[in-house]
């Protein structure tokens, strides 16, 4: 691996961290995953743990993740060690009834972290500004299961109108990817001192931009997966110097070589190749204070009825949330913070709201994609079906299944008991309804 000069000069560490990150990035990256709690399986049990992290797991090797039924399911989340670090901050604050906003989070990492630390009165609304990452996140919001969500599709800007209204926010904001250059060659070639410039101002209009959303005495995560001053430390000078900030203090494990960096009051923490097991990453949590109580600015750029339906979910969901009828589809959301999802249909990009029912077509619901995912979902309300991992394949890859299942209408393919999706049994066909967009289009041995 060839490092750019200007990169190496601008590395803020004594020589002997300094030489052990330039050695460590010429090592081969490690790979690690996160379980899902709300899924638990039987996996991984023999791999080693990632110590800040209860379920996070480094592998010996990396796999073929998408010939694996079990991550298809949503029971884990490929992601890097170093970031998971965001738990052990997570962990420190009362997150009962907490509104969390995860402002910039394609893919989905952090926000599948985020709510796995939620409890059930907790919303988290996890944004996503680039439109064709934000259906990735989408995505791997549904396969983890949770009904306490909201992803969107809007600027940072666009929360500007919500004044106060966030109790936590998380900013892992885009930057120039020094801490990928092991895992992504493509990050190396980008590098230059003027991209980094950019997203030193970037990184600035996006705090100030969602800033005012925090309530007075919330909570602001930034990170950054960098390793030089610019963006990390500088931007802590900043933040001290523009706005009313203190360091919120948590417990995280030592003598694992993270690195703790101050910066006028404020701790950052960084992960170091060649000194920490993960790749570079950069942390800092703080208190905010000077926000307004709670306050929506009307804007109302559509207006989308919400109403109530009038059926129950009882049936197939365990939980107590509201189901509501937006766009003609029925959603699986909690009550209690029913006002702001009508700001959120009205003045925002929503593109997954809770957990997506289905529609009722005559009286009958067709079950969306989304709902064989919750991990609220009363299995034994279907006819679940145990497949092979073969056939579990062949239902990925939108192919019939070797044999047709023995039931009367709709059934749960599963894998290891972990449903991946919808079949229906019309006279002697089965008929597959795992979305096409998601279906596997490799051929695997």
């Amino acid at each position: 691996m060839s490092l750019p000069e200007k990169f190496k000069d601008s590395l803020p560490f004594a020589n002997v961290l300094r030489e052990k990150l330039l050695l460590g990035l010429l090592q081969k990256p490690l790979v690690s995953v996160r379980t899902n709690p709300f899924k638990p399986v039987d996996i991984f049990k023999s791999d080693e743990n990632v110590p800040w992290s209860n379920n996070g797991k480094y592998l010996k090797e990396r796999p073929e993740f998408v010939s694996d039924p079990m991550f298809h399911s949503g029971a884990y989340y490929p992601q890097e060690a170093s970031s998971m670090f965001l738990g052990q901050i997570l962990n420190s604050i009362d997150l009962s009834q907490k509104i969390v906003l995860d402002l910039c989070a394609a893919p989905g990492g952090k926000s599948t972290l985020i709510n796995s630390f939620l409890p059930k009165d907790a919303l988290l609304i996890a944004n996503e500004v680039i439109k064709f990452r934000s259906w990735i996140l989408k995505e791997n919001m549904d396969k983890w299961g949770s009904s306490n969500v909201v992803v969107t599709n809007n600027d940072p800007s666009d929360f500007e109108q919500f004044l106060g209204f966030f109790d936590v926010v998380v900013v892992d904001a885009p930057c120039s990817g020094e801490g990928m250059f092991r895992k992504d060659k493509n990050a190396i070639n980008e590098w230059s001192e003027r991209n980094v410039k950019l997203c030193c101002t970037r990184q600035k209009r996006i705090l100030a931009d969602i800033i005012p959303s925090i309530t007075n005495g919330g909570v602001l995560i930034y990170s950054t997966c960098t390793f030089n001053n610019k963006e990390n430390r500088d931007n802590l000078k900043w933040l001290q110097e523009n706005y009313e900030v203190e360091n919120l203090e948590f417990e995280y494990p030592l003598g694992e070589g993270i690195v703790e960096l101050i910066e006028g009051d404020l701790k950052g923490f960084q992960f170091l190749p060649g000194v920490t097991k993960g790749e570079g990453f950069f942390i800092s949590a703080m208190l905010v204070y000077g926000g307004r109580e709670k306050l929506k600015v009307p804007k109302r750029i559509r207006k989308l009825r919400l109403d109530s339906w009038e059926g129950s979910s009882d049936e197939f969901l365990n939980n107590e949330n509201k189901n509501y009828i937006i766009d003609e589809t029925i959603h699986n959301f909690p009550e209690q913070f029913e006002s702001i999802l009508k700001s959120i249909i009205w003045d925002l990009n929503p593109i997954k709201i809770g957990c997506k029912i289905g529609q009722n077509i005559k009286g009958k619901i067709k079950y969306s994609h989304e709902l064989a995912f919750s991990h609220e979902l009363k299995k034994d309300a279907f006819e679940l079906i145990e497949v092979s991992y073969e056939d579990a394949i062949r239902f990925l890859q939108k192919k019939v299944l070797s044999e047709v299942p023995n039931i009367k209408s709709w059934g749960l393919i599963a894998f290891q008991n972990q449903p991946l999706g919808w079949v229906k049994k019309v006279g002697g066909r089965l008929n597959n309804y795992y979305p096409k967009e998601f279906r596997i289009r490799k051929e695997l041995k």
